[in-house]
């Protein structure tokens, strides 16, 4: 059961990826934030996996109906919880790109010259 177990566990794990938000309108923090929430995500499949297991193995199926419910509201709750961290930084990250660039969030100028203002 062990070696399944780490055998489950080694199939979730991925190479890195490449970031989505390779540009540098976004942050490190919404970088690190990124690879943070790759890393829960991948625990939460692993979790699944381990979870699953058992379940497969339980000859009436009785097992499936628990673990599968609970699997998916588990997988929804990362996912929320997940994407509110990743507006709320996005959110950081569109101020810090406003303020750097003198404009409003309607785009709008504020007055304040920019960066790559020709004045």
């Amino acid at each position: 059961m062990g070696i399944m177990s780490l055998a489950a566990l080694a199939a979730c794990q991925s190479t890195p990826t490449k970031s989505s938000f390779d540009n540098p309108m976004f942050s490190d923090e919404t970088r690190a934030l990124e690879k943070q929430l790759n890393a829960e995500a991948a625990a939460v499949g692993a979790a699944q996996a381990v979870m699953s297991m058992p379940a497969a193995w339980d000859p009436t199926g009785a097992a499936s109906l628990v673990t599968t419910p609970a699997g998916l509201a588990m997988r929804e709750a990362q996912r929320r919880q997940a994407d509110a961290r990743m507006d709320a930084q996005l959110a950081k990250d569109q101020a810090a790109f406003y303020r750097k660039y003198g404009l409003n969030p309607d785009g709008t100028t504020t007055g304040r010259k920019g960066p790559l203002s020709v004045d």
